[in-house]
């Protein structure tokens, strides 16, 4: 039985890396007006701007799924880490269910923001699969 359990460890070890779990790249490097997508966990830093953020979770998700009849549109909101240059703020992005992409305004900067996938009737989204779609500028002429 010893013989057994040391091999399955040995298997095991083995065997992890080639499990194809993997998660996120953790940062990546994208341009002021450049639209670009990060999963839960995963950062973005502006090139030429001292600006970084971070998708830190999906806060909820209550948008009327497609092929539903719903009397709200219903809304899906998102936390972020935004950090210029030293300083850091924590910010909820809403979006309502169905309207076009929002934006939000964090110091001199301002964000266009859509949460996806849409919601589907009978489908729900695990949290790995949802990705904040992006677009920073600058509000300074």
């Amino acid at each position: 039985m010893h013989r057994f359990v040391m091999w399955l460890a040995i298997a095991v070890a083995v065997l992890l890396p080639f499990s194809g779990c993997s998660k996120p790249a953790e940062s990546m490097d994208v341009g002021l007006d450049e639209e670009f997508a990060l999963s839960v966990g995963q950062s973005a830093t502006i090139e030429g701007e001292n600006i970084s953020i971070t998708f830190v979770e999906v806060v909820s998700d209550s948008r009327c799924p497609t092929g539903a009849t719903c009397i709200w549109a219903g809304e899906a909101s998102c936390l972020i880490e935004f950090t210029d240059s030293e300083s850091r703020y924590r910010k909820v992005l809403t979006e309502p269910g169905s309207s076009s992409p929002p934006e939000a305004s964090i110091t001199s900067y301002e964000i266009e923001f859509t949460l996806l996938p849409y919601p589907e009737l009978g489908k729900e989204t695990a949290t790995k699969d949802y990705r904040l779609q992006l677009t920073v500028r600058t509000t300074q002429a």
